[in-house]
């Protein structure tokens, strides 16, 4: 594995642990190793010394194992732009090679900034480092991170470079939340339960809502986000995706063609709002306090905090409304999908109660927790006691913590680089996909961008009013 940019913060946060706890499992291949490549004027040993510090800082568990696994580390420095770097990094990777007398499999995993992106591809191209032995032998892989694209034209251009040097099999394109082990409990959770499939479509399903709301502010990620806004950074990607696996149409098989065929299907479902529509059926605001940090314009006008509606125009829910609702230093942190069921006329068989004036609900509300309550609850109705028949709303429940225990479940990173190593792109986003989401964003982007609709300013700690 090739870690471009070994020192930056997604390295340090999360992939650095994400491969111990691979090693410490056993899970990594035999001959194994990692080489490290960045500006800084690092050797074999100090980049191991780095790598010790943020171990000890994160509190990683089995110390004696930290040893052996920092071993596998190595360091060629230089710049992404530089052709003598690439051609050093060639010759070590051979050297290795010479000695194993094997042609090795390469991961070239880019955790930088997306500008970085296509001067790093041209160079690892040019350098034959991308190229593998033979058709039989040594696979090549390359991994980027999301956001793919500022726009539908960056996403274009950027897929049309990879297309040219690289195939589709060797393109694997990160978004994390892909990888939660909530998230792929969504497919097992819809199709491995028969009394949902004939009531997920539209003549049942009312509404589907995702919302994404968190207590935290921007934080130290003031420069990346300033650029981009809450709906790039959450809507366009994790959001996206999550409506889509719950949305799909049942696949042929868990093949990852099918599935990720399944998703971009959606995609080109979803109603596209015109520059005019999106005045009536979207919100931006941001945060009061958001200007006041530093790097941020006085009259910047990024969005923390966002609605969408539109609806289905095709497919098993069309007509179906569908909101997306994101936003940042709000009063809650949830991170939910919520699907509204439509209410059926034998309700009426149980008269109504009078403490309970609106119809909504009499409704069944299914709410499938992907953050920090990782759960999934179902809104029904039972016989409230006594002698009338008058219902009462209960909750059906499920917790991953109180069923499995706390930290049963795999982190997402750990899953998505075993899947790497394995050549399953399952929960990797597809060409199809990324343009497809473009071609939804876009228009309401443009329309955000003319100063409509006007952004609003709210206080951190509360929670706007939605649209109806």
């Amino acid at each position: 594995m090739v870690l471009l940019g070994i020192t930056g913060d997604l390295v340090r946060k999360k992939i650095l642990h994400a491969l111990f706890s691979l090693y410490t499992k056993g899970m990594l291949p035999d001959m194994f190793h990692v080489y490290g490549f960045a500006r800084r004027d690092y050797t074999d040993d100090s980049i191991r010394e780095y790598l010790r510090h943020i171990m000890v800082e994160k509190k990683f568990d089995h110390e004696d194992r930290w040893e052996e696994f920092l071993n596998m580390f190595h360091y060629v420095q230089g710049t992404f732009n530089d052709d003598s770097a690439y051609a050093n990094l060639a010759e070590r990777i051979g050297l290795v090679e010479d000695t194993w007398s094997y042609c090795s499999n390469k991961l070239f995993y880019l955790a930088v900034p997306p500008k970085h992106y296509e001067t790093i591809v041209q160079n690892l191209s040019l350098s034959h480092l991308t190229k593998p032995c033979s058709e039989k032998e040594g696979f090549t892989r390359v991994i980027l991170e999301k956001p793919f694209g500022s726009d539908y034209h960056t996403a274009f251009e950027l897929d049309r470079l990879l297309g040219e040097l690289l195939k589709e099999e060797q393109i694997y394109r990160v978004d994390h939340y892909l990888g939660k082990e909530t998230v792929r409990n969504i497919l097992a959770f819809r199709f491995g339960n028969s009394f949902f499939a004939p009531n997920w479509s539209h003549k049942h399903i009312e509404c589907i809502e995702v919302n994404m709301f968190e207590k935290i502010d921007v934080q130290d990620r003031v420069e990346f986000y300033d650029a981009i806004g809450a709906f790039r950074d959450f809507g366009k990607n994790h959001m996206m995706q999550l409506f889509a696996l719950f949305s799909m149409e049942a696949p042929a098989s868990l093949h990852a063609d099918e599935i990720r065929r399944r998703r971009a299907d959606v995609f080109e479902c979803l109603c596209c709002l015109t520059q005019e529509e999106s005045v009536q059926k979207s919100r931006r605001g941001q945060y009061k306090g958001y200007r006041d940090q530093e790097g941020v314009a006085d009259d910047s006008d990024t969005e923390t905090y966002f609605e969408v509606a539109t609806t289905m125009e095709a497919g098993l829910l069309k007509g179906v409304p569908v909101h997306f609702r994101h936003g940042k230093a709000l009063e809650s942190n949830i991170k939910e999908i919520k699907i509204t069921f439509k209410r059926s006329a034998s309700m009426d068989l149980f008269g109504k109660r009078e403490d309970l004036i609106d119809d909504r609900l009499y409704q069944n509300v299914l709410h499938y927790h992907i953050h920090p309550d990782e759960s999934i609850k179902m809104r029904f109705y039972v016989k409230q006691p006594g002698h009338v028949d008058v219902l009462d709303r209960q909750n059906f429940g499920f917790s991953y913590d109180e069923t499995y225990g706390r930290g049963a479940g795999i982190e997402a990173y750990e899953q998505l680089l075993m899947d790497i190593i394995e050549g399953d792109q399952t929960l990797f986003v597809s060409t199809d996909e990324i343009l497809k989401q473009w071609q939804f964003v876009e228009p309401l982007l443009k329309a955000w961008e003319g100063g409509k609709p006007e952004l609003f300013m709210y206080e951190k700690g509360t929670m706007p009013e939605f649209l109806e």
